[in-house]
């Protein structure tokens, strides 16, 4: 299949599609995948924290690469060919320190996934549409909605240790569809003038205010990392199973379809900087209620509040790096809120997180997750006091 086969809007939204496969795959079951291998829940902890290390170190990296020098296609391919291989090497290896290392490797590569398929669809969509991001990114949500029951069912009979067999096969998939988009070319004229840091340094020149919302984006990962990944083994103690799992997360992936797919009109109505906040809230909720909840079956059905929380944090935050930079620097500024979010959230959040749960208890750790996520709501609401972020159509 190549390019010219498939329309450029067929072409993004099959990669949402493709990649919520990615994502079902791994971060509902991949804590329940590690305490399956016979590690403990401070051991499990520790292996996010490395993993969260690597999405640290490398996440910047995979920015510049993608805006300034090989381009975003072609680092979206080599990120999915090594995550998947990386995947399939998990399951032979044993022991903490061998999986650890495995996992670091893996994270290295599965940074530079989604923030380059995130950037591609800002492309597409171009300025006048960038608010219809959240209906694009809806197809990712109904996809991982689907394959988290699917995978939920086949991992409770098969087994946890096909979790990392299917997360490998599914980034093979993106692999494969990554044959449909046009092929993007970094401006070499835009970026020539970038100076020291590179893109990286471009990105705070251009918006000064990204550093208070990177702020809030520490705060409310970090309260969802601590939350999530040890969402699974909540359940597992209060005596569910894979499959509870896979239902609730799937509910939440309904319920981020819905949501996502009415961003274009919150945004239009409220603006991104009242539903970023609205967002933590949300998530602060969430989290609280986990912790207070003893129930497997109504644990489960909670989960649809961590839907809505996600599908208005994410798709905000995407239009927001869309507002506030130029096209020549969408991968930089998504990797940036990665590298926040999903690098020093986990290691603060899931690291620390396994330590409270074990000598402290799930009503603990749930209470902090919830609180850091009101103080990222406070943050938020101070940090994106921009014209642009007020209404959905202003110019950024």
């Amino acid at each position: 299949m190549t390019a010219r086969a498939v329309r450029p809007a067929v072409a993004v939204q099959g990669m949402f599609v493709a990649f919520g496969l990615v994502v079902a795959a791994f971060f509902p079951f991949f804590a329940l995948y590690l305490d399956g291998r016979g590690l403990s829940k401070g051991e499990i902890g520790l292996v996010l924290a490395i993993m969260a290390v690597a999405r640290v170190l490398t996440n910047p990296v995979w920015g510049h690469l993608s805006d300034v020098t090989i381009g975003r296609l072609t680092a979206l391919r080599l990120g999915a060919f090594g995550t998947a291989l990386t995947a399939l090497l998990l399951n032979g290896v044993d022991g903490l320190s061998a999986i650890a290392v495995v996992a670091f490797a893996n994270a290295i590569f599965f940074v530079s996934t989604g923030p380059n398929i995130d950037a591609i669809a800002l492309v597409h969509l171009g300025e006048e549409r960038m608010h219809d991001y959240g209906r694009i990114r809806s197809w990712e949500s109904l996809a991982y909605a689907a394959a988290c029951l699917a995978y939920g069912a086949v991992l409770e009979t098969a087994g946890i240790r096909w979790a990392m067999p299917l997360f490998g096969a599914a980034c093979l998939g993106v692999l494969a569809w990554s044959a449909t988009p046009h092929r993007d070319r970094p401006d070499r004229e835009a970026v020539a003038g970038h100076g020291r840091l590179g893109s990286v340094g471009a990105v705070f020149r251009q918006a000064p205010r990204f550093w208070g919302f990177l702020g809030a984006v520490l705060l409310v990962w970090t309260g969802f990392n601590a939350a999530w990944n040890y969402f699974s083994l909540r359940i597992e103690d209060a005596g569910g199973g894979p499959l509870l799992v896979g239902l609730g997360t799937a509910l939440g992936g309904v319920v981020e379809v819905a949501v996502m797919r009415s961003s274009t009109r919150l945004q239009g109505r409220f603006g991104l900087r009242r539903i970023y906040p609205l967002g933590c809230l949300v998530y602060a909720t969430g989290f609280l209620s986990w912790g207070l909840v003893d129930d497997p079956t109504l644990l489960s059905i909670l989960t649809f509040l961590e839907g809505i929380g996600f599908s208005l944090l994410f798709t905000s935050t995407v239009v927001i790096v869309g507002r506030m930079l130029p096209d020549t620097l969408y991968s930089t500024g998504n990797s940036l809120a990665a590298t926040i979010g999903f690098g020093f959230g986990p290691i603060l959040g899931a690291g620390l997180g396994g330590l409270v749960y074990e000598g402290l208890g799930p009503v603990v750790l749930y209470s902090g997750a919830s609180a850091l996520c009101v103080a990222a709501a406070i943050v938020a609401w101070f940090a994106l006091d921009l014209p642009a972020l007020e209404h959905a159509g202003s110019p950024p």
